[in-house]
């Protein structure tokens, strides 16, 4: 199981909908990369998260990077699945909209 960060995202303007994010392996507890970092279709996030590995928001704060909330697979009503935070209670601070834009 591999430990992913996303740090940036796109969305699509028409549907609200993450399309592509920029990810990359890292040190969950580090939080510093272990791959370069590259942007992917959101298919390729669902699929990781389908096959056991976890992902992880990180936020830039005060120059540091910290794991923000952890990032979950959905299923939309036009039979697509996406991805959203995992935000259990709805008590959190950042959601993956909050992410910078690539």
């Amino acid at each position: 199981m591999a430990t992913y960060a996303i740090d940036a995202v796109r969305i699509n303007p028409a549907n609200d909908r993450v399309t592509h994010v920029r990810w990359a392996l890292v040190n969950p507890k580090t939080h510093e990369w272990l791959s370069s970092q590259e942007i992917v279709e959101v298919a390729e996030v669902v699929a990781a998260i389908h096959t056991g590995n976890v992902v992880w928001s990180l936020f830039t704060l005060g120059g540091m990077r910290l794991l923000g909330p952890k990032i979950k697979a959905v299923s939309h009503t036009d039979g697509h699945d996406g991805i959203d935070t995992d935000v259990p209670g709805g008590n959190v601070e950042k959601f993956i909209d909050d992410l910078p834009r690539v």
